[in-house]
């Protein structure tokens, strides 16, 4: 894998409008199903839909990133692939630096637990299958994704 990828503008801008209808489509299924504020969800929904909102910021931040590039000399975009294009904390930094507060509330502790890992199975300290516990609100999760449309919106 290259670590860094020479684009031209074109490039740029088909990998722009491909990630923002990326994040928009993940908050826009989030948002349906967020809809009733008084629906009772169970736990592993709410995780999975959690999952999907930390997808959501992790590919904001890389639109982010991308709009930060300009033109070198050869008039292309010069992509750090590895170290910034595709590294999840660096990602969600870059999202969360232009994101609403409420999004940042969320995630109080910062990244040092990825967030996708909430679906995925741990061992606790005597060796036993156990998920990775997180504490996610639904309503809390509900005004982040209104809060993160009418951001990009």
């Amino acid at each position: 894998m290259a670590s860094f990828k020479k684009i031209t503008s074109d490039q740029m801008n088909q990998t722009q409008k491909k990630i923002r209808g990326n994040v928009s489509s993940m908050l826009d299924f989030l948002n349906q199903c967020l809809v009733e504020p008084n629906t009772e969800l169970s736990e592993v929904y709410i995780n999975e839909m959690y999952s999907i909102f930390a997808n959501a910021i992790e590919e904001y931040g890389k639109l982010v990133y991308m709009k930060s590039l300009t033109l070198d000399s050869e008039n292309k975009y010069e992509v750090n692939y590895r170290h910034k294009f595709r590294d999840h904390t660096t990602k969600y930094h870059l999202a969360l630096t232009e994101l609403p507060k409420s999004i940042n509330d969320l995630f109080e502790a910062g990244f040092t637990k990825m967030p996708m890992n909430i679906l995925n199975v741990d061992l606790d300290n005597e060796g036993n299958p156990t998920w990775i516990a997180f504490d996610v609100d639904v309503n809390t999760l509900r005004k982040c994704v209104i809060d993160f449309r009418d951001h990009i919106n």
